[in-house]
């Protein structure tokens, strides 16, 4: 596997962990001199006091789920690279890129002989539910409850990223192909990383697989065309070309 570029990923996932990382810090701050104005017990510190307390234990609680829900992604992005590396020299990854007109980066593009794949990692763990694009998400709590957690639709949200890198390869085909371009067909593919994830799937209308299946899925699948090196190669500078 020849990694292309990965760098950019690594930065927008650090500045994403240490801006929430600082909001805590901020947070936690607030809510110390808060607790003094509250302490003091006179009008109008006290009131105010309160008031702070409030605001920014809730803040405070929310920055910390971001910083959590960041951290968490980022070590399955890494956990997939390291994967990813078992792959042939004949396959070229590039990690972290935003294609236009997306706004939001896209995991992982593999580009291999055999196809062209998009890769949405996530790394989270209890019950995932999926039927067809509608997913949902559950852990137990300390109480033996079950509570529903954000998880949104990964199969919506990887068949966009595919849709996007497959325009955005026709709309350059005449610097990638020397003949006219072939029938393109971008796979889709969700990956979750956390072994202890159950995973209860309905009718998915794109491949979810387990990280130790993801090499294998890719090695396995099919083409109406095959990609020369060369194309391979044109694909590859364009996108980083004009890519962010």
């Amino acid at each position: 596997m020849k990694i292309l570029k990965e760098r950019s990923q690594n930065i927008y996932v650090w500045r994403n962990i240490h801006l929430n990382k600082g909001r805590i810090i901020i947070f936690l701050i607030l809510f110390i001199l808060a607790l003094m104005l509250f302490i003091m017990n006179r009008v109008p510190y006290a009131s105010i006091g309160l008031v702070m307390i409030l605001l920014s234990y809730v803040l405070g609680i929310y920055a910390y789920r971001r910083y959590i829900t960041w951290k968490s992604g980022s070590e399955g992005e890494t956990l997939v690279i390291n994967t990813l590396r078992e792959l042939d020299d004949s396959y070229r990854m590039i990690n972290g890129i935003v294609i236009p007109p997306n706004r939001g980066d896209t995991d992982h593009i593999i580009i291999g002989k055999n196809g062209i794949f998009v890769i949405e990692a996530k790394n989270y763990s209890g019950e995932i539910y999926c039927d067809s694009d509608v997913w949902s998400r559950y852990k137990i709590g300390r109480a033996g409850r079950a509570y529903e957690l954000e998880i949104g639709s990964p199969s919506n949200q990887v068949k966009r990223n595919s849709k996007v890198l497959k325009d955005f390869i026709l709309e350059h085909q005449n610097e990638i192909f020397y003949n006219n371009a072939p029938h393109i067909w971008v796979h889709g593919i969700v990956v979750f990383t956390d072994k202890n994830a159950v995973l209860k799937l309905k009718n998915p209308t794109v491949p979810v697989v387990r990280l130790d299946d993801l090499c294998n899925f890719i090695k396995e699948q099919k083409s109406e065309f095959q990609l020369s090196e060369k194309e391979i190669g044109n694909m590859c500078d364009v996108i980083l070309k004009y890519s962010t």
